[in-house]
């Protein structure tokens, strides 16, 4: 099995797309993917409404604060959830909580596979929910998450910067850092890498000390001579 990682690490929020159709086969792709997705007690408390209608999709795109870029996306999927399924399990952190996680766990997989599939995608949050459920018919229980715009890139940012493990990353209690964060996380390419370092240092100070003793050699028998 490969390895996701590089899909994560070159995923893009791409917000400009130049309308091409995106094909049934690779929304079907991108929707299991979605719900393939991990939730709290497996509940999958989550719907997906595809949005292809220009019109509608342009009307989703105002309910998002005046996003207009997204409605060129070829399509938007709104992952709404059940609250009520969670909280009957789990309560009120259930409803607030973890519902929340199961449809942003949903979003994540979309963005990973839409990428995998040479799309490009956006994950929006900010919208006017009732608008947005006005727009879709979207029951009053029912509450949307958020909205991935998914299309082929009009053109891919730089990635941003991102911090290194060092300052995020604690062991054991709150703000307990470790010197070295490769060793404990066995990054083979730093490890390796000073491996390396050490061998070439050693080699090159060994090569020198000999260098330096065939040299005091070389002077000893000269002095001899003269």
């Amino acid at each position: 099995m490969g390895d996701i990682l590089e899909l994560i690490q070159t995923r893009r929020t791409i917000k400009s797309f130049d309308g091409k159709f995106v094909s049934w086969s690779n929304i079907a792709q991108i929707l299991d993917a979605g719900r393939h997705a991990p939730s709290c007690g497996n509940v999958q408390n989550w719907k997906f409404i595809v949005v292809i209608e220009p019109t509608i999709k342009q009307q989703v795109a105002e309910a998002a604060y005046e996003q207009y870029e997204i409605a060129m996306a070829g399509v938007l999927i709104v992952i709404c959830a059940e609250p009520e399924k969670a909280e009957r399990y789990y309560g009120v952190r259930g409803e607030r909580l973890y519902t929340v996680q199961n449809c942003a766990a949903a979003a994540q997989n979309m963005l990973l596979e839409a990428h995998s599939l040479g799309l490009g995608s956006c994950w929006i949050g900010a919208f006017d929910e009732d608008k947005l459920k006005q727009i879709l018919s979207i029951p009053d229980e029912i509450r949307p998450q958020s909205i991935i715009a998914v299309g082929y890139a009009k053109e891919v940012p730089d990635k941003p910067p991102k911090y290194p493990l060092e300052p995020i990353v604690y062991f054991h209690r709150w703000r307990n850092r470790i010197r070295d964060p490769a060793k404990y996380c066995y990054d083979l390419a730093v490890l390796i890498r000073r491996k390396v370092d050490s061998a070439t240092g050693f080699v090159k100070g060994t090569a020198q000390s000999v260098v330096d003793k065939a040299q005091g050699v070389a002077e000893s028998f000269k002095k001899k001579e003269d």
